[in-house]
């Protein structure tokens, strides 16, 4: 199955991609980058990585104009949307579906074989997307088709018409984001990073299904121009991080006072502003640990704890078992 994106007004192709989807494939590990830079509308990167069952696409964007990308698919395919910074408009299976996506939106879609049309806006800040297509055959492998989980999509695609499992795209969550930012970080190279991906991927759809399925209906209580101040203040304490402001400070920084900010980080990125420092701190120590280069009280200091021992019980109450023993037993179940 080959996948062809291009930009309008550009010779170059974005992507042309090919995927198998088939059982039995040991297809390694392909890791490339285009760069596009248009003296009218900016620069695209595209870091493309292709495992054979899955393709996944980084896409950043500094346009001076918006930019149509077009998309041929041979095959039915399962795309999954992440939305990380900027807005934009994708009209699928032969421009017959539309859905608009904004900072911090996520959604799954299903793709029949047609030519799609993706809009992408003008913006001073740099436009992030994230993009996982999984052949159809791959997908039904992962969940059987009778599941409660996506009948409206299964149904879908019995019609080949194009479609969104949810009918509003859904928050980014903090653990989605950062299973993105891992798969962009890993160092890991060949069959090693073909299997992390695909483990990481599956995780990644896992939990947009686990959203989906206990989701009310979305009713945004913040208002756009305070949307992007959240996200704003996400970014805040990703780039401030392990040294993170108070939620006090954070207020001053992006402009909202205490009480939205609050409320709309908890609506946007799904968890509270405590919640997503810790959650980013027990995920690096784990992830230290593994590695086995630091010793636990660099570890405690490097997430941001002054005290070991304060580091070790925030450890425990958030794995279930200690820093000591993830070290010792690296393989154990921490699910």
């Amino acid at each position: 199955m080959e996948i062809t994106i291009k930009s309008k007004g550009v010779d170059t192709p974005l992507r042309q991609e090919e995927l198998t989807g088939n059982d039995g494939q040991t297809e390694l590990f392909q890791e490339k980058q285009v760069r596009i830079q248009h003296e009218q509308m900016g620069c695209i990167t595209d870091t493309q990585l292709t495992t054979g069952n899955f393709f996944m696409a980084h896409c950043k964007f500094q346009l001076t104009q918006s930019i149509q990308l077009i998309k041929e698919v041979e095959e039915d395919i399962i795309q999954l949307d992440f939305a990380l910074r900027g807005e934009s408009k994708a009209l699928t299976g032969g421009k017959t579906t539309s859905q608009a996506f904004s900072t911090g939106q996520h959604n799954i879609a299903y793709i029949p074989p047609s030519k799609s049309v993706y809009d992408y806006y003008a913006s001073p800040e740099q436009l992030d997307y994230s993009v996982v297509v999984i052949p159809k055959e791959t997908y039904f492998r992962l969940l059987p088709p009778d599941s409660d989980l996506h009948r409206h999509l299964v149904a879908r695609i019995n019609q080949q018409k194009p479609a969104y499992i949810s009918a509003k795209n859904l928050p980014i969550t903090a653990a989605m984001d950062w299973i993105i930012r891992d798969m962009r970080a890993s160092p890991r190279t060949g069959s090693l990073k073909r299997l992390f991906l695909e483990s990481r991927i599956t995780e990644l759809l896992m939990l947009q299904l686990e959203q989906m399925q206990g989701a009310q209906p979305v009713v945004l209580l913040s208002k756009k121009a305070d949307i992007h101040k959240i996200h704003e203040a996400r970014e805040v304490l990703d780039s401030s991080y392990p040294n993170t402001p108070t939620i006090v400070e954070l207020a001053k920084l992006v402009g909202l006072n205490e009480f939205n900010l609050k409320r709309g980080f908890k609506e946007q990125i799904g968890t509270t502003i405590l919640g997503y420092i810790t959650q980013r701190r027990m995920e690096d120590a784990r992830h230290f640990l593994l590695e086995g280069e630091k010793t636990i009280s660099e570890i405690s200091y490097w997430v941001g704890y002054k005290n070991p021992a304060h580091f070790t019980v925030a450890f425990k109450k958030y794995f279930g078992i200690l820093p000591s023993a993830m070290r010792s037993h690296p393989g154990c179940d921490l699910s």
